[in-house]
């Protein structure tokens, strides 16, 4: 029961932490700038806006940390799962760590990226 615990709270240290460096740093200019080589990207908010105006639906997917969070989420738990020998209810506990992030990313967030 204890293994169950330790990887949990791995788990949502793990995806918060994701989601806090893709939305903090410049790691998502430097992984998607090469896609708008014709725009000078600086921010985070302009690289948001360049996605958004060709695919609103990836921008929002990318950008929104509830949205990536979920599935961010999702694969941590199911490598942990796979990784560990885990059994499959471990994956649902993913849900839940969309809380933590968003609760991280409103703790980190002071109105501007």
């Amino acid at each position: 029961m204890s293994d169950l615990i330790i990887y949990y709270i791995f788990g949502a240290l793990t995806s918060a932490g994701i989601i806090t460096i893709w939305n903090f740093s410049s790691i998502s200019i430097h992984l998607l700038s090469w896609i708008y080589k014709d725009q000078d990207i600086d921010t985070i908010d302009e690289m948001a806006d360049a996605i958004s105006d060709k695919h609103p639906k990836i921008s929002e997917l990318l950008y929104c940390p509830t949205c990536l969070g979920f599935w961010i989420s999702a694969s941590v738990a199911t490598a942990i799962t796979l990784v560990n020998g885990l059994t499959y209810w471990f994956i649902s506990s993913a849900i839940s760590w969309s809380v933590i992030i968003l609760i991280s990313y409103y703790h980190f967030y002071d109105g501007k990226r």
